[in-house]
């Protein structure tokens, strides 16, 4: 059998200023991953960082694939051999959710393997986002990859839940990406253990700022910045320029900037008709600071990502 299935997986940017491990936004440029069911086993990369990444089993799709088979107590021995092209339009260490990309397009294509091969197996979305979480860490990223849009994520007596956020129909997000990369794990290693109450009553009160903001419509609210206190603060010395950057996009109509994810790209917030002009004004102040910048002008994307046949079996 030979069957060729697609997964395309939204960029997302975590955390949205206040909302630090718990809010994520998917955005409308994507990585590709194709799989060839009945092919020999081999990996084909292309795009970003093309270069970088892995052609083995080390590879971080495989790894979400193999995630997915254990869960479903699917031994090896029994799965057809792959074959994955996988393109990638997503920077990697940028903080446009590169890794959460790479683990959601894994378990999505695992999850089509299983779908052919032992249909009553299959695992629930739910099950995708509680693997996809344990591979990742936390689930602001993984969870818009998912299920698209903006989410906000969470654990209560019932376990890992998700909710959608609404986001207004006239906002737009620049993606700013210096042209430099920055771990999440030396991103997360500057992080203090413990806050000033203050300081977390503060990020409590900027968060429903926000959340009131999205669900009524309200960009007004969002004008003056969000404030952080648990990351923005001690990530933006990570990134050199990011305070001109930020001042730059403001000055040029953003309604606030924020730190993707653990950074370096800067999000600005804005509406649509001042979005190029602030994606201009972020690429100078970059340059101006010797660092070469990619910006590009992003709605959000609202598709739950899933996996779509390319051929007929033969």
């Amino acid at each position: 059998m030979n069957q060729t299935i697609e997964v395309r997986v939204p960029a997302t940017s975590a955390n949205l200023g206040p909302g630090f491990d718990c809010l994520g936004l998917a955005l409308d440029l994507f990585n590709t991953f194709r799989m060839t069911i009945g092919a020999p086993f081999a990996i084909e990369v292309t795009g970003e960082s093309s270069e970088r990444l892995p052609r083995g089993e080390e590879n971080a799709v495989v790894q979400a694939m193999r995630c997915v088979f254990e869960d479903a107590e699917m031994p090896l021995d029994a799965l057809p051999t792959f074959s994955l092209h996988l393109d990638n339009q997503i920077p990697v260490s940028s903080g446009l959710g590169s890794s959460a990309s790479a683990i959601v397009g894994g378990i999505v294509l695992g999850n089509a393997v299983i779908q052919q091969v032992a249909p009553s197996r299959v695992r629930s979305l739910a099950r995708l986002l509680e693997l996809a979480t344990e591979m990742e860490g936390h689930p602001d990223n993984v969870a818009p990859a998912l299920f698209g849009g903006c989410i906000l994520a969470f654990r209560d007596k019932i376990g890992l839940r998700t909710t959608p956020v609404p986001i207004p129909e006239g906002l737009r997000f620049v993606a700013a990406t210096p042209d430099f990369a920055l771990s999440t794990e030396e991103a997360r290693k500057v992080l203090p253990a413990m806050y000033p109450r203050a300081e977390v009553i503060d990020n409590v009160a900027q968060c429903a700022r926000l959340m009131l903001a999205l669900s009524t419509d309200n960009l007004d609210l969002l004008r003056g910045g969000l404030v952080d206190h648990l990351h923005e603060p001690y990530r933006r010395p990570l990134v050199p320029g990011a305070q001109e950057v930020a001042a730059a996009a403001v000055d040029a109509g953003a309604l606030a900037v924020t730190i993707s994810g653990a950074g370096p790209t800067l999000l600005a917030w804005c509406q649509a008709e001042s979005a190029v002009t602030i994606a201009d004004e972020m690429t100078l102040a970059w340059l101006n600071a010797g660092i070469p910048c990619r910006a590009l002008s992003l709605r959000p994307a609202q598709t739950i990502t899933a996996a779509r046949c390319l051929d007929t079996p033969t």
